[in-house]
This record gives structure tokens, sequence and C-alpha cells, in this order.
């Protein structure tokens, strides 16, 4: 993959992560600034100058001069403060995980699925859910798959990497685990675990969170489908019913070109 294709995937989930943060901090000193005028405790400064000086507030680069008045004093215990909560507790989080996102790499994957969109998700990745992520990285190798399951490195198991690839580890009947795998934006979700029931409620929270994507399930009990009822973007499988006619066309295939000749 073109290192310059992580470079831009990498700045585009950072910015994605941080800008209500950066938002909240220009808007504090935008405030801070009008305050100051309105205070007329610098009546020479202009607005530029009186930004400057909320920006040196922020960081405790300012000291309080004698008759300042009341307003800049408490602004140079507020600024610090508010900085303190608005960059450390996010823009400083999401910095250090990218700095580290080799040791992070859970916390970086959560980032990089909140920035898909349009994208696939592939629950319960046992053996089948391999097969069907390698057969829709071949079809579409650029296609955004995020792989929700309790086992870790999976992706690495199966030999892939890539920016338009995530692994969420989570149990994948929660619904924050949709939630953070981004299934709310998601055009289509796979569900592939070897279990029905477990199949079947993130099926319902998925379709709860985005009642618009395409949803299959897969079930070894084709009558439990009953249970979702039918819907146009509801769908249902069973690999087993597939192999199995698969396997019967093979074996009659001799018989039919027998009796054509």
């Amino acid at each position: 993959m073109n290192r310059l294709a992580w470079v831009w995937r990498d700045l585009r989930i950072v910015v994605n992560a941080v800008w209500l943060n950066l938002t909240s901090f220009v808007a504090m000193l935008l405030g801070a600034t009008v305050f100051l005028q309105a205070s007329g405790a610098y009546p020479g400064f202009n607005y530029t100058r009186l930004l400057a000086d909320a920006f040196y507030m922020a960081f405790l680069r300012r000291a309080e001069e004698l008759g300042d008045g009341l307003l800049p004093t408490l602004l140079m215990f507020v600024l610090p403060a508010l900085t303190l909560i608005i960059i450390g507790e996010g823009a400083l989080r999401v910095f250090t995980v990218y700095l580290r996102r080799g040791q992070h790499r859970e916390e970086w994957d959560l980032l990089v699925a909140k920035t898909f969109s349009k994208h696939i998700i592939v629950c319960g990745v046992g053996e089948l859910g391999r097969a069907v992520v390698l057969q829709l990285i071949h079809s579409n190798p650029k296609a955004q798959v995020v792989l929700v399951d309790t086992r870790p490195n999976i992706l690495a198991e199966i030999g892939l990497s890539g920016p338009n690839l995530c692994e969420v580890h989570a149990d994948m009947t929660a619904q924050a685990a949709l939630e953070a795998a981004n299934c709310q934006d998601a055009s289509l979700i796979i569900l592939t675990s070897g279990n029905d029931a477990y199949n079947l409620e993130a099926g319902f929270k998925a379709l709860r969170l985005n009642p618009n994507a395409q949803i299959w399930i897969r079930l070894y009990r084709s009558g439990l489908a009953s249970l979702i009822g039918t819907r146009d973007n509801v769908h249902f499988f069973s690999p087993y019913e597939r192999a199995a006619e698969a396997l019967m066309e093979r074996i009659t295939e001799p018989a039919r070109q027998e009796h054509g000749s």
C-alpha cells in the first residue's frame, strides 16, 4: 500500500477525532477576546492583540498586571483550566494514541472505524467470516471493512493490511460494539458467527441502528428467520445449504452429460 495513502488516512483520522476539541478551543479564545474588549481593561489594544493575550492566558504565559481589572484576573485562572479540559482530555489523548498506535492498536482502530462510511462490517469472524473477508477484498481491494470479534489480530492471521481495514475487539451482540464499528453509516453488515442466537441478536441491534443497511445473517436453522420477519434489506443464508447445492450439481453433472450424449 502506498505510504502516502497511509499518511493521508492517518491525518483524516486525527482531524476527525480532534476537530471538536480544536473548534471548542478556538471558540473559547474568541469568547475571551470579546470579554476582554467589552471589559475596557485594555483600551489601547486592538482585537488581534487581545486575541493574542487570550491565547497567552490559556497557557499561563501572561502574568496579571496591576490595574488589569477583575475580568482579566478571572480569565487568568479560568482559561488555563478550560484549556486543560478541552485540549488535554481530547486532542492530547488522540495524539498520544496516534504516536503509539502500535501499542494502542485497539484504540487506534476505533478511531479508524469512525471515519468510515458506506463500509462493510463482518461480525463473528470465524472460518466463514475470514473467507468472506478475503473474497470481499479480492473483489474490491479498496473496500472499507471493519471486523467485529472478540479475538484480536484477525487481519494479521489472514494476511491482510491496509488503511481501509480495521478491527473492533468486542462482543458482536453488544450495541456498543456495533456503534464502535460505525454501524450507523455502514452499507453492508454480514453476521457470520457459528451461533444462530448471536447472529439474530446482533442482526436485531444492527437493524435498529441502521434500518437502511443490507444485512446478511448466517443461520443453521432457517426457521429462526421468522423472528425478524420479512424485510427487503435483511437476508438469511446457510453455507451448508449452498455447499450441498454445489455438491449435488457436481455429482449430477456427469449423469446429465451422459444422457445428453
